[in-house]
């Protein structure tokens, strides 16, 4: 029996409003916007920090869906040109710290225990979505060394890596990359995927993330993630941050390229996208996102050559993004990228010494991938071994690290 009944799904799609100096407008006149909208649409539309969410409501279909975000982005975009306002739907800002996301509600689901066992289950296929999704190459003051600068620095806490939980000795967590929230709408929330800025793969990506979840609630696992499956997690979680639908992951301890994975992926959640009015082949976005190994950060890196200053370059991507199509049209003419090859134990460790210098507190590194401690300190550990770094305790501050 699945645990989702009935198969419904949403999404609270954030956006930041800009006026003409694109500059991100405040809570006190986005308040305004989202209830005007809010009473127009019928639909639970609200500001989160500084952004408007487009909570599109209870969708059973993928058309229906579809429909609706074109009708909500269309008034939003007429009413606030009325104000000299625009939407700006990206994962970032390029000088302002912002990160905007595109939150996926899987109903419909009430029990709380099942929901937190598939948890555990779906969270080794989530950095999947984040490659997916990657989004925010161009973000505050920093650009393109990340597709996804939103997940690699956790959003500020509103996404993380979670720690595997036990019904019997859990209680509500904020902000993890996916989990139950059914103390408020009865949903599983996947976090993970940054904001779209395309309208048509935000509504291909919400329904299969949706189908996905669904088929996976057909059969509830209890059991809990290894410390080797867990830490293999974070290093596949970093690696779709860095690379988006280019990175290859490490998968039951061989390489799997991402787009390989989603490909299973999709075709494993037929069912699901069959319940939902879809199937594969009406993801036109993704399936060529897939083939090429391009994602929607691709197409803000190739804007962000041309606009160096940080204003510039909003400026620019704000124009082309809000017709909703540019990358759509880029990705039917950009040349396919190639892979890049999974990160070996050796990659780990230079990835984790470049954040050393001259006595660096040990904990820094913790941020590195977001390992738990025990595998955080035997990277340490082995950096000692192999005379790349020394360590010292102090009595003021711990531990601290000195790169050789």
């Amino acid at each position: 029996m699945n645990i989702f009944n009935p198969r419904t799904f949403s999404t609270d799609w954030e956006m930041l409003v800009v006026d003409k100096l694109n500059r991100c407008v405040g809570v006190d006149k986005l308040m305004g916007f989202a209830g005007t909208l809010e009473a127009e649409l019928g639909l639970p539309i609200q500001i989160d920090w500084n952004s408007l969410e487009f909570a599109l409501g209870i969708n059973r279909t993928f058309t229906g869906i579809w429909e609706r975000i074109v009708k909500a982005t269309d008034r939003a975009q007429q009413l606030l040109r009325e104000y000299d306002l625009d939407l700006y739907p990206a994962g970032s800002h390029p000088y302002e710290p912002m990160y905007n996301s595109s939150h996926i509600h899987v109903g419909t689901l009430y029990d709380e225990s099942a929901g937190i066992h598939l948890e555990n289950q779906l969270y080794k296929f989530v950095p999947a979505f984040a490659a997916l999704a990657a989004n925010s190459a161009v973000a505050s003051l920093v650009r393109g060394q990340y597709k996804s600068y939103r997940v690699r620095n956790n959003a500020y806490g509103c996404t993380r890596p979670w720690s595997a939980r036990d019904p019997h000795l859990s209680q509500r967590t904020w902000g993890s990359d996916a989990g139950p929230k059914v103390y408020g709408a009865p949903t599983l929330e996947v976090r993970i995927p940054d904001c779209a800025s395309s309208r048509r793969f935000k509504a291909e990506l919400a329904t299969f993330i949706a189908a996905f979840v669904h088929c996976q609630g057909e059969q509830i696992e209890e059991c809990q993630p290894t410390p080797e499956e867990y830490r293999e997690f974070c290093i596949n979680r970093w690696a779709a941050a860095k690379y988006g639908l280019q990175a290859t992951f490490r998968w039951d301890g061989k390489a799997k390229p991402v787009t390989e994975l989603l490909g299973e992926m999709l075709d494993a959640c037929a069912s699901g996208l069959q319940a939902l009015e879809a199937k594969r082949d009406d993801f036109v976005l993704i399936n060529t996102m897939c083939a090429k190994r391009l994602c929607q950060a691709d197409f803000t890196i190739e804007v962000a050559k041309r606009y160096p200053e940080p204003y510039g370059f909003a400026s620019a991507y704000g124009k082309l993004i809000r017709h909703w199509d540019v990358f759509d049209t880029y990705l039917s003419s950009a040349p396919a990228l190639d892979p890049v090859p999974a990160p070996d134990d050796d990659a780990v460790l230079q990835e984790h010494v470049k954040f050393i210098g001259e006595g660096t507190h040990f904990y820094r590194l913790r941020d590195v991938m977001y390992f738990p401690p025990p595998a955080a300190d035997a990277v340490v550990d082995d950096l000692v071994r192999q005379g790349m770094i020394t360590r010292e305790v102090t009595p003021d501050r711990g531990i601290v690290l000195s790169r050789i």
